[in-house]
């Protein structure tokens, strides 16, 4: 009975990897149809061609008295026909991405989780005793930066000239004393002409007429016209009556460029200077506050009541200055959600990708436009970006410094009210962002480029056309340890969390609030006066001090917490330095050269958790009716009918019913799905679905999370089964596991193995090709453009009558890779029947895409059946034809009785003229029964079914006057490895051949009788005639006529092999056709490969002793022997010490050469 077993599970799994479940044009018996996604929905540039999704959908009620036999999901898949897949340019997606179709089961039990929150939080983290400093003695500590500057200064040896400027008035508009200052001018080439400046010498020396001034540091930029910026003066200043600035950049003029000159002064003690009036030439920065800057793990929470009118549009907007050192990472800059944590807006700022996403509104989804951005536009330097949404146009846009950066249409979702919002982060504290932001803003109307043109570059909005519709402002002028708030222009609340420090812009980064000295009118600029002469006429001496800035050291928050009714919420927070900071001298170098404790009176906190729980919430278990992987995409088309994968889930028929919640697919292509309800009695009901293992399971942990699972039987469940689903992901390292790994997986119950199989799956047999990818390579479990196998294990032979069970799933250890792994125990009655035969499929003829493989057919149809009855079915009779014809019988016996639940494939014997003959164009009908013959068949609506098919193609001269084919052969690098064979209906071969030399075209002509045939070119390669990820070349077969042209040209990216059959037509007749005999041919499968030590080889087909060589790629031998295969021994050799490339294995007896190639990695 465990050999029975066996069988059936191996049966299962293939028959499902190829379509194992008929059309429903195959099902008598009145059928239900619910029609769920489909490609109209998701091919719309309303949906931005997105996901599926998650929906609900009405399905036949429970309470209807219908009795369900079997449930068929029909998968149905094409390329976009409008747009491309995610926008990304293919009409199929590019890339073999996991699809799932879900089931999520709403059971109607409540649940809440216990959770657990700490009392304090300490700069946003966890802690169990820590301590803080709120009054430091010597007041808020700081870091000390010594910076050592040097000036040069020049005393006068000889001849030089100062420029001479007329109109110079006293103003105190420009050197007011001031906690930071930059004023930044214009010389136009005219204006230094017209003061005496000479092209072509030297200006040594800039100097101003001042009153009086001091300066703890005064910094001179300069640079001609576009050129870039040269510090040429950096220096603490004290003046009276003439400010000096010997420069230690000569400049030299022109005649035609204009100089742009930036003075920038801190800690400014000054009264007056001389100044000309200069429109448009002087703009004045003076300090007026900082900048708050995130270093991770850092957020601002946002007061949300002013948020409150935003509806239909809005706009987000701030300066920033990414952090070089940490970006491009996953982070956020802002996040606001609703009420169930749902996105309302959020914009990463970037991702780790260099995108920029920007999210907004949410509608069982958000909206989101992105772009690839570069990083000087995100890092670095300031920059302004804003991000307006208007949901009534549907236009979302990204700004840039004042212009239009991105945008996006058709983008109506509407904002729910925002509960919560922050900046630095999103909502759960993840994806910090990291570095500064200033200015933020938000307003409940989409601005225009202009407006947010003319207003990003002044704090105060006062005077901002929109100013009705502000919803929030923060600037960031307070002190450390100081909420956002009105005290500190910010009165719309926010409150820090962490050590995010408001940092005081230096002087020569002013860059906001400009200002014109003395109105647009006036524009006073300082009168500088330009020294010049050659180097002879200066002697020079340089002077050295070592300055000191305060870098403030930013505190760490201390936030109280309480339980308020299902979740916690923020009481205080309050903002110290922990007790043990040391504040730093750092030296030029950046060499710590001296460090100073912390000094005051310190508050200990010791930490408990708060204990809770959180939100009831309604268990829903999420049960998966089938994975599919998506095809690779380039190039590829579905057609505009699509490929339809079917998948039997008369499994997951309790769930089916009512309103049911599904999400299925991806944006990769379009799906269609429907479900066939089929009307009648089933082999045994479905009583419970009990899913488990469900998620991603890495392999060097398998054991810790994948454990094992007890069943508990409930009344009336009788028989079980356990349905698993598992698919290797991921490569690169080690064995390349799990998706290129060759692995042993096993199934226990009650701690005893019962099952055990290899998981890699063939993929250059695949129905779907060619593909754009590396679509042959076999794959763990699954293929690209194909359904992932699912394994069905019957369990009751194993349980039965015990009221617990437990089964397990093992896997081999490996230290890489993960499986998505799905487990699901079925708990069924007993049998409903004591005698069924069901006609499951109908493999051939066949017009099912998915069987394109195959058909269309010269040989005897094939049906597939099973034994739904308790009692074994020993025998049935079979009635089938083309339609129209007259039908025939045939009488099938088993060897040996199927059991319950035993499928069995049948070829039925049939030459009908009309089966083969005629034409191809046109769609035929073929039709089977089926009926037990010792028995009465108790569901007899299961065993009648018809197909849609094509005849295979006619070939024949015009007058039927030749009987000759020609095989036109070219044969790519690896000749050794294509076999071309000729059979006739009874699948005798009449003629075979194989190739010895590399890109050489054979042509072979044969002559035939009229009949049915199929040409079938193999490749031991598993690779084809042509491949794009090879060094094999390309080639190609042909079928010509004699007098030229061709019956058929074969796809040359076939993988494993590729077939044509055909009807021949001729008046002439040849010799009797010899008949070729066959023998089943041996196989050699490597593992690992690629590989890195030890290699493996498995060997089948073979009666006798073989001999093996390894070679390297230049044919040199390398290891030799015999070995002799058995049962479960595998032939294995050692690599380690060869270096990285291409070797081959080869191995033959008597009468078969096999060669494999092994990667060395």
């Amino acid at each position: 009975m465990k050999h029975q077993l066996r069988i059936i599970i191996s049966l299962s799994v293939v028959l499902f990897v190829i379509g194992m479940i008929p059309a429903l044009a195959s099902e008598q018996g009145d059928t239900t149809w619910v029609s769920t996604y489909t490609w109209e929905a998701q091919n719309n540039p309303e949906t931005n061609y997105d996901s599926p999704g998650r929906r609900w959908f009405d399905f036949p009620a429970s309470d209807n008295g219908e009795a369900y036999r079997k449930v068929l999901m029909y998968h149905k898949l094409k390329c976009f026909d409008q747009g491309t897949a995610g926008g990304l340019g293919y009409a199929c997606g590019e890339w073999d991405y996991l699809s799932y179709n879900y089931l999520f089961d709403h059971t109607g039990v409540l649940d809440s989780a216990n959770l657990t929150h700490p009392l304090y939080r300490i700069n946003n983290l966890d802690f169990e005793t820590d301590s803080l400093v709120f009054l430091p003695s010597g007041g808020a500590p700081s870091d000390t930066m010594l910076t050592e500057y040097s000036r040069t200064v020049l005393s006068e040896v000889g001849a030089f000239t100062s420029s001479t400027l007329n109109g110079a008035v006293s103003t105190d508009l420009l050197m007011s004393s001031s906690e930071g200052k930059r004023i930044e001018m214009v010389w136009s080439a005219e204006e230094l002409i017209e003061m005496g400046v000479e092209t072509g010498v030297g200006i040594r020396r800039i100097s101003l007429p001042v009153g009086m001034i001091e300066a703890d540091l005064l910094t001179l930029e300069c640079r001609w016209s576009a050129n870039e910026w040269m510090t040429v003066y950096e220096f603490p200043a004290t003046a009276s009556g003439m400010l000096i600035m010997d420069l230690s950049e000569v400049l030299v003029f022109d005649g035609v460029s204009d100089l742009s000159v930036s003075m920038s002064f801190e800690g400014l003690v000054g009264d007056v200077c001389d100044a000309v009036t200069s429109p448009g030439n002087v703009v004045l920065y003076n300090s007026m506050g900082g900048y708050i800057e995130f270093d991770g793990g850092d957020k601002m929470e946002v007061a949300v009541d002013s948020l409150s009118e935003i509806s239909s549009e809005v706009t987000l907007e701030c300066w920033l200055k990414g952090d070089a050192d940490w970006l491009p990472a996953n982070t956020t800059i802002f996040e606001g959600v609703n009420s169930n944590n749902q996105r309302e807006v959020n914009v990463h700022m970037p991702w780790s990708n260099s995108r920029i996403y920007w999210d907004a509104g949410y509608d069982g989804g958000y909206d989101r436009i992105d772009k690839l951005s570069g990083e000087d536009e995100f890092e670095g330097s300031w920059s302004h970006w804003a991000f307006t949404k208007n949901s009534e146009t549907g236009i979302m846009r990204i700004f840039r410094n004042g212009a239009v950066w991105h945008e996006g249409m058709d983008m109506d979702n509407s904002f729910g009210e925002i509960s919560e919002m922050f900046l630095g982060s999103a909502f759960n504290g993840n994806n910090s962002y990291r570095g500064g932001v200033d200015d933020f803003r938000i307003w409940s109307v989409a601005l225009t480029e202009e407006e947010i043109a003319e207003g990003m570059y002044f704090s105060d909005v006062q005077n901002h056309p929109q100013l009705a519709n502000l919803a929030a402002v923060f600037n960031f002028n307070g002190e450390n340890g100081a909420f956002e708030d009105s005290e500190n222009d910010s009165p719309y609340g926010g409150y820090c969390f962490g050590n995010a420090g408001r940092v005081k812009y230096r002087a020569k980064d002013l860059f906001l609030n400009p200002e014109i000295p003395g109105g647009d009118a006036g524009s006073l600029k300082p009168a500088l006066q330009f020294t010049q002469g050659d180097e002879s006429s200066f002697e020079s001496t340089v002077e050295l001090v070592m300055h000191t800035y305060a870098v403030p050291i930013p505190p760490v928050s201390v936030s109280t917490w309480d339980v308020v009714g299902n979740d916690v919420e923020w009481l205080d927070i309050s903002y110290g330095w922990p007790h043990d900071l040391l504040q730093v001298t750092y030296n030029p170098l950046g060499d710590t050269i001296a460090t100073y404790a912390i000094e005051g009176a310190f508050v200990a906190y010791t930490n408990v958790q708060l204990n809770y729980f959180g939100v009831p919430f309604e268990v829903i278990d999420r049960v998966e009716l089938g994975r599919y992987i998506t095809p690779y995409g380039i190039n590829l088309s579905l057609g505009d009918d699509g490929w339809t994968w079917i998948y039997d889930v008369t499994d997951y028929l309790p769930l089916l019913r009512d309103s049911v919640e599904l999400e299925c697919g991806n944006w990769q292509e379009l799906l269609d799905l429907k479900f066939a309800f089929i009307e009648g009695t089933p082999p045994r009901d479905v009583l419970n679905v009990e899913a488990f293992w469900n998620g991603t399971y890495y392999l060097n942990s398998w054991d810790d999370n994948v454990q094992s699972h007890q069943h508990t039987v409930a009344p009336n469940e009788e028989m079980f089964r356990l349905v698993t689903r598992a698919s290797g992901h991921g490569f690169g390292q080690g064995n390349n596991c799990g998706e290129f790994c060759y692995n042993t997986h096993s199934v226990l119950v009650d701690s005893t193995e019962h099952w055990s199989w290899e998981i890699m799956q063939e993929c250059a047999d695949n129905p779907l090709y060619p593909q754009g990818g590396t679509w042959i390579y076999d794959r763990a479990a699954w293929c690209p453009g194909a359904p992932v196998a699912t394994q069905r294990f019957e369990l009751t032979p194993w349980v039965v009558g015990q009221s617990t069970f437990e089964v397990e799933y093992d896997v081999t250890d490996d230290p890489y890779g993960n499986y998505r792994m799905e487990g699901q125990i079925i708990s069924y009655s007993a049998p409903n029947m004591s005698h069924d035969v069901e006609l499951m499929d109908i493999l051939s003829p066949n017009d099912r895409k998915v069987l394109s493989r195959w058909n269309p057919v010269c040989e005897d149809p094939v049906v597939l059946i099973r034994n739904n009855g308790s009692e074994p079915l020993e025998q049935c009779q079979f009635t089938y034809g083309v339609a129209g014809e007259e039908p025939q019988t045939y009488v099938y016996i088993p060897v040996v009785p199927l059991q319950f639940l035993e499928s069995v494939q049948v070829s039925l014997p049939y030459d009908a003229t009309a089966y083969t003959e005629g034409d191809d164009e046109y769609l035929l009908s073929f039709q089977v029964s089926v009926d037990l013959v010792l028995e009465a068949d108790e569901e007899p609506s299961n065993g009648t079914a018809h197909t849609s098919f094509r005849r295979p193609p006619t070939w024949a001269y015009n007058d039927l006057d030749d009987n000759r084919i020609i095989v036109w052969t070219k044969t790519n690098n690896v000749p050794y490895e294509t076999t071309v064979e000729l059979r006739d209906r009874n699948q005798n071969v009449i003629w075979e051949r194989g190739y010895t030399e590399a890109n050489t075209i054979y042509r072979d002509t044969i002559e035939l009788n009229s009949g049915c045939y199929r040409f079938t070119v193999l490749d031991y390669g598993d690779d084809g005639l042509s491949f794009w990820a090879n060094n094999d070349g390309s080639g190609y077969v042909r079928f010509k006529k004699v007098a030229g042209g061709n019956f058929a040209t074969l796809e040359a990216d076939f993988g494993k092999s590729i077939s044509q059959a055909f009807r021949f037509e001729t008046n002439l007749i040849s010799d009797v056709e010899d008949v070729v005999p066959v023998f089943d041919s041996p196989e050699v499968t490597v593992f690992p490969n690629p590989a890195q030590g030890s290699v493996r080889a498995r060997l089948e087909g073979f009666d006798s002793e073989v001999e093996w060589v390894l070679r390297n790629a230049m044919a040199k031998e390398l290891q030799s022997g015999t070995f002799r295969p058995s049962n479960g021994l595998l032939l294995s050799f050692e690599m380690s010490d060869y270096a990285i490339g291409m070797y081959s294995l080869e191995v033959s007896d008597r009468e078969n050469r096999i060669i494999n190639w092994i990667i060395r990695e």
